[in-house]
C-alpha cells in the first residue's frame, strides 16, 4: 500500500510539472506563431529561424502530451491500486476490532468465572484437612495444576498405570486421600451413589 501511495503521489507531482512545462511551450508556440505571421517580419531568414523554433516547440508540445498520456495511465492504475488496499486495510480493521471486543468479553466472562472459582475453593478448603490441602498444593506446583487424577476402574486416568485394589478399597470407605504409585497425583474416584461396582470388585480382590 505504501509503495502505491508513493506512486501515486509522485505521478501526480511529476503531471503537475509536465502540465506547466506544456503550458509554457504552448504559449511560446502561439506567440511566436502571432509574431511570425502577423506581417511584422520582412527578413526571410528571421521567418525562417522563427518558424524553425515553432516546429521545435510543436515537437515539444506533442512529446509533452505523449509523456502526459502514459503518466495519467500509470497514475490512475496507482490509484485504482491505493482504493483497493485502503478498503481491504479497512476490512481488516474492522475485523480486527470485531476480535478485539469478542476477546474482550470472553476475557471478562473467564475473569468472573475465575473469581467465582476462587470463592468455591475458599469454601471448599475450609471443608479439607489442612494437611490434605497443602499436599494437593505442591502436587499441583509439581506437577502442573493438575495434581489430581480420577480412576477409570482400576486404572489411573493420568498416566494409565494400575492402581492397588487396597487403595481403591480405601476410597471407596472414605480415605481423605489416595496416591498413585506412578505419577504421584491425588486418585479421585467417581460413582453414583447406588453403583456397588467398586465395592465389589474391591471386595472381591481381598
Amino acid at each position: 500500500l505504501q509503495t502505491r501511495q508513493t506512486t501515486l503521489h509522485d505521478g501526480g507531482a511529476i503531471q503537475g510539472k509536465k502540465e506547466a512545462e506544456l503550458e509554457k511551450a504552448e504559449d511560446k508556440r502561439k506567440a511566436l506563431m502571432a509574431k511570425a505571421y502577423g506581417g511584422t517580419i520582412a527578413n526571410p531568414k528571421e521567418l525562417e529561424t522563427l518558424e524553425k523554433e515553432i516546429a521545435s516547440l510543436g515537437r515539444t508540445k506533442d512529446r509533452i502530451e505523449t509523456e502526459l498520456l502514459e503518466l495519467f495511465d500509470i497514475v490512475d492504475g496507482a490509484s485504482r491500486a491505493v482504493q483497493e488496499h485502503e478498503g481491504l486495510v479497512a476490512g481488516l480493521k474492522s475485523e480486527l476490532a470485531r476480535t478485539v471486543e469478542t476477546y474482550e468479553s470472553e476475557r471478562a466472562r473467564l475473569n468472573g468465572e475465575i473469581e467465582g472459582l476462587a470463592g468455591e475453593r475458599a469454601e471448599l478448603a475450609g471443608a479439607v484437612g489442612a494437611a490434605s490441602l497443602q499436599t494437593y498444593d505442591r502436587l499441583r506446583e509439581r506437577l502442573g495444576n493438575l495434581a489430581v487424577a480420577v480412576t477409570d476402574g482400576h486404572i489411573c486416568t493420568a498416566c494409565r498405570m494400575n492402581i492397588p485394589i487396597v487403595r481403591i478399597k480405601h476410597l471407596i470407605e472414605g480415605s481423605d486421600f489416595e496416591k498413585c504409585e506412578s505419577c504421584l497425583r491425588l486418585l479421585w474416584i467417581e460413582r453414583d451413589p447406588d453403583d456397588t461396582d467398586a465395592e465389589d470388585s474391591a471386595g472381591a480382590a481381598e
